[in-house]
C-alpha cells in the first residue's frame, strides 16, 4: 500500500516524502495519533477513550476504522459502536477514515472505480451518528454509500 498511487500517479504515503513522514512524526510525538485496541461493538475500549477526552477537554477529530464496519454489521454490534460513538465528544469537523475493499465482496461500492481494489472514504462523524438514531443504517453497503 505504500507504493501505490492515485488515479493521477501522485503517492500520498506517510513514506512518499520526507515532508510526509516528518508532519507524521511530529503528530505521533505529540500523542495526537491514539491507537485503540479494543472491541469497537464493546462497552470498554471506545467509552473510555470518550471519557479520558472529555475529561481533558478534547474532542475526536479523525477516527480511523479501517474496514472494521464491515464486520461489525456481522452482527447487532454495529448498533453498540454506533451508541458508543454518539457519546464521544466531537466537532462539526470531525471524520470517518473508512477503508473500503471492493475485492471479494459480494456487492460492488456504487461509483467506485472498479479498476482499484481499495478506497479511502470519509464522512463526518455526525452525519453517520444521525443517519444511526434515524434509522438509515441497516448494512454495510449503507455506511460505503454514505461515504465519499
Amino acid at each position: 500500500l505504500m507504493t501505490e498511487t492515485d488515479l493521477e500517479g501522485d503517492n500520498h504515503a506517510y513514506l512518499a516524502t520526507e515532508e510526509n513522514f516528518g508532519i507524521l512524526r511530529d503528530i505521533e510525538r505529540n500523542n495526537l495519533i491514539v491507537p485503540i485496541v479494543g472491541d469497537f461493538g464493546g462497552d470498554k475500549a471506545l467509552r473510555s477513550v470518550g471519557s479520558y477526552l472529555k475529561e481533558h477537554g478534547a474532542s475526536v477529530t479523525f477516527f480511523y476504522t479501517s474496514n472494521v464496519e464491515q464486520y461489525l454489521f456481522q452482527s447487532d454490534a454495529w448498533q453498540r459502536f454506533y451508541a458508543t460513538v454518539a457519546t464521544l465528544p466531537i466537532e462539526p469537523t470531525s471524520t470517518f477514515i473508512r477503508s473500503y475493499f471492493n475485492i471479494g465482496f459480494q456487492f460492488p461500492a456504487p461509483n467506485f472505480n472498479t479498476t482499484i481494489r481499495s478506497e479511502t472514504l470519509l464522512e463526518p462523524i455526525s452525519d453517520a451518528v444521525g443517519a444511526y438514531r434515524t434509522d438509515q443504517l441497516h448494512a454495510y453497503l449503507d455506511i460505503v454509500e454514505r461515504s465519499r
